[in-house]
């Protein structure tokens, strides 16, 4: 007998018409430091609970302009020897240029995080609280029309095991907003 038994328990449509398929993402998501993430709960796909460490610790917003934000977010199958696993990737473009910025990258580039973006389906993808995300590449070309010379930056996580996770509004919104204070 295996320890884990990989088996479907559903039909697969290949389309619901009560919820057809809608491409893209909202504009503004969520960015953590997943070192002052306390704990959180996952069940089956759903992150159902998700605190911060206290002393202020919060979520930061990403607001992405444009037609397509978050554009080359994806999320692809990594075959393994044993057990494959999900490769999660978010990018997202920085338009300002300032001290600050500067600051941001350096950040990103060292950092580990957790992404919750929201798709035009209504729901929120959670990328990163698995393995954490991490910079795979920040790119700046002060003649791109693209990003006006703002930096193009790719976090990736690998090794995911579910990889697919999503949380509520009712927590994204909480994170967007709140700030976590110690009691």
């Amino acid at each position: 007998m295996a320890l884990c038994d990989f088996l479907i328990s559903a039909d697969i449509a290949g389309y619901n018409c009560a919820s057809p398929a809608v491409k893209g993402a909202e504009s503004t998501g969520i960015l953590i430091n997943r070192s002052e993430i306390d704990s959180f709960t996952i069940s089956n796909f759903s992150v159902t609970a998700l605190t911060l460490k206290c002393g202020g610790k919060k979520a930061y917003k990403i607001v992405q302009s444009g037609k397509t934000p978050f554009n080359g977010s994806q999320q692809e199958m990594a075959e393994g020897t044993y057990q494959n696993t999900i490769t999660n990737t978010v990018q997202f473009v920085i338009l300002a240029q300032d001290a600050d910025t500067a600051s941001d990258i350096f950040s990103l580039a060292n950092g580990q995080f957790v992404a919750i973006i929201p798709d035009k389906q209504g729901n929120y993808q959670v990328y990163g609280l698995e393995a954490g995300l991490k910079c795979s590449g920040a790119l700046r070309e002060l003649y791109n029309d693209d990003t006006l010379s703002g930096w193009q930056v790719t976090m990736v996580e690998e090794g995911a095991v579910k990889g697919n996770l999503f949380t509520t509004s009712t927590i994204f919104n909480n994170l967007q907003t709140a700030t976590s204070a110690c009691e």
